[in-house]
């Protein structure tokens, strides 16, 4: 359980980075992956039992975080992501706001997911 508040922590922390800093996409892509690595090693050390499940939500529930962090510092993202001008642009603020929910939460799960089958393969493999 700790684990999901320390994820949770560092999705409120992402917003937090993105919305008042601004950071380019590949570099957020980049300090994404890795936190999902200290995540799968965390995964690894505490021996999760249902690593799936953990880390899936631990990840979904970061994802939201950051996504609700961005939409609430929607005007310091804007001031601070210059590069996504032309997307500002063309959408409105709900647009906006739902399009951060739902790319923090898919892009959560589906990495949550990952991270959790590649914790579960080694946690099997070394146990054989």
């Amino acid at each position: 359980m700790k684990h999901t508040i320390i994820f949770a922590g560092v999705g409120i922390l992402m917003g937090l980075l993105t919305s008042l800093v601004g950071l380019p996409a590949m570099v957020e892509y980049s300090a994404w992956a890795g936190l999902y690595l200290l995540l799968m090693v965390l995964g690894l050390k505490l021996a999760v039992p249902t690593p799936v499940r953990t880390m899936g939500f631990a990840s979904t529930l970061a994802g939201l975080l950051t996504g609700s962090t961005q939409v609430i510092l929607m005007e310091h993202y804007r001031a601070n992501n210059p590069w996504y001008a032309s997307e500002f642009e063309t959408s409105t603020a709900a647009d906006l706001s739902t399009a951060f929910l739902v790319q923090g939460i898919i892009f959560g799960l589906a990495c949550g997911l990952l991270v959790g089958l590649a914790v579960r393969w080694r946690q099997a493999k070394s146990q054989a």
